[in-house]
């Protein structure tokens, strides 16, 4: 039997294995403690990414049994994890990838081991890789029989996740997992400080790429700048001569105008002073044959054959009718020289036009025309009853001369216009004025739409006349728009060609 050891002898010995235990774990912290400050210091100096990882595995499969070991980067806001460093022990260096990594080997947060990493901001440490329902082995990847993940968190964020495998379960020595931490914490923040400085560098580039751009860009507008400047002087100098060419002759021309003016201003004094003659010198005659004319059919009517009767009628038609243009030329110049003023009184519009269709009557009844008018209960009218009644006239003479066939009709009704559009079918559904609206329609040829818009213009006819009855001074229908407008009302037509034509105007029933 072997000599029993004393016990003082027995704690001597246990103390010194104690004692050479701690020494060889002091030794290891320390050692670990000098290459986490080698990787501090290098991680401090230097901003290059891939120096730093390929430094960082280095270290591990100088510290532990791993065969294979990737660094994966979070991209997209930590929505995916891209592979961006690779290598396996013994390799010359390992593959980078760069920020953007591998384009066949990404995974999204929470998939496989590395994403459950990231997602928790935990480490994983797999004894038996395989029966983990974390890991999900790559096709065409290294064997993996234990896994150890540690996620690379900086400022409270992952920014990518360090893998450390074997191929055989049990294979990782993972008890030093504690170390791969702290390394894993320092590399965090050297690939945090990495990667912004890449991006800084990027955008760096990005702006000095601008800035020459932007260079080229100025020299090239500069060169353009001076050439259009160049350009514009000589431009310049020319148009000063030609403004100065332009004012000699404006100048000329002014002189010219002023001459002209004199004479005009002249021959406007000798056509009025002609106007106002030919007023007097054909009104007394005038009146004279239609008064002869009248008083010839009331006493002698009943004894003249149809021959002669025939004759005075249509000399008493004729002379009414060349009053009427006369009428019409000077209402005209008084309306143009702005000295008509409607003198305004209460109406009955529709006695009013009783009394014009009578007028017109014998005229319409010479071309087989029927005239038909079809009045409304209208309110009294304040308005200048000789203005109107011209008005009036102007539209019948029109309907009659363009009518060879059918009934003018002329109607009265009162409505709700709108001033800006008072063709409009539908009264306003707000404003309006209240109005007396006068329609006279005819059954002639009509009129064409590009020339609905100008038969109010002055001496304007639709088309030529066809027939000696259709000849005017193409002033009727400008006299009734002028008049109708100064009674603050409006006049407007709708026609069809070869079907007839309708005239409309309104008179406000409250004066303006």
């Amino acid at each position: 039997m072997p000599e029993p050891v004393p016990p003082a002898a027995h704690k001597q010995e246990l103390f010194a294995q104690a004692l050479r235990s701690a020494t060889r774990e002091l030794e290891a912290r320390t050692e670990e403690l000098g290459v986490l400050r080698e990787l501090g210091a290098l991680f401090e100096r230097s901003a290059d990414l891939e120096r730093l990882i390929s430094y960082a595995l280095a270290e591990v499969f100088r510290r532990s049994r791993a065969q294979n070991a990737s660094v994966l980067l979070a991209r997209d806001q930590g929505e995916e994890l891209v592979l961006a460093v690779a290598g396996s022990r013994g390799d010359r260096a390992p593959a980078y990838y760069g920020p953007e990594g591998h384009p066949r080997h990404m995974f999204a947060l929470g998939e496989g081991v590395a994403g459950w990493c990231a997602a928790a901001g935990e480490p994983a440490l797999l004894e038996r890789a395989a029966e983990d329902p974390r890991f999900v082995p790559i096709p065409g990847g290294v064997p993996v029989g234990s896994l150890a993940a540690f996620p690379l968190v900086a400022q409270g964020r992952c920014v990518g996740v360090l893998n450390l495998s074997h191929p055989e379960p049990g294979g990782l020595d993972l008890h030093n997992a504690r170390f791969w931490t702290i390394l894993a914490s320092h590399l965090a923040v050297a690939v945090s400080h990495a990667l912004l400085f890449e991006e800084v560098r990027r955008a760096n580039r990005r702006l000095e790429a601008q800035v020459r751009e932007r260079t080229r860009r100025l020299e090239k507008a500069n060169r353009e700048l001076a050439q259009a400047r160049a350009e514009l002087e000589a431009q310049n100098r020319s148009l000063q001569d030609r403004v100065a060419a332009r004012t000699r002759e404006l100048e000329a021309a002014m002189e010219e105008l002023q001459v002209q003016n004199l004479r005009l201003e002249e021959a406007n004094r000798v056509k009025d002073e002609f106007l106002n003659n030919i007023n007097h010198e054909l009104k007394t005659p005038l009146n004279a044959v239609i008064g002869y004319a009248g008083l010839l059919l009331q006493e002698l009517g009943p004894g003249l054959d149809p021959e002669h009767r025939t004759d005075l009628e249509l000399i008493a038609a004729n002379g009414k009718h060349l009053q009427a243009i006369l009428e019409n030329i000077f209402c005209l110049m008084d309306i143009e020289a702005g000295t008509l003023e409607p003198e305004r009184e209460a109406l009955d519009l529709n006695e009013l036009i009783s009394a014009a269709v009578r007028s017109v009557r014998p005229r319409a009844a010479e071309k087989g025309l029927e005239l038909a008018f079809e009045p409304m209960d209208v309110p009294p009218v304040p308005a200048d009853e000789t203005l109107v009644l011209r008005v009036l006239y102007n539209l019948l003479d029109n309907a009659v001369k363009f009518s060879d066939r059918g009934t003018i009709r002329v109607r009265t009704r009162t409505a709700r216009i709108d001033p800006q559009n008072p063709s409009a079918p539908e009264p306003p559904a707000a404003g309006g004025v209240t109005a007396a609206v006068v329609e006279v329609e005819d059954q002639g040829r009509g009129i064409r739409p590009e020339d609905v818009d100008r038969v109010f213009q002055k001496f304007h006819q639709a088309e030529p006349p066809t027939k000696k009855t259709e000849a005017g001074s193409g002033l009727g229908l400008t006299i009734a728009k002028n008049l109708v407008e100064l009674h603050g009302g409006r006049i407007w037509v709708r026609s069809e060609p070869g079907v007839g034509s309708t005239f409309s105007f309104y008179l406000p029933l409250e004066a303006n």
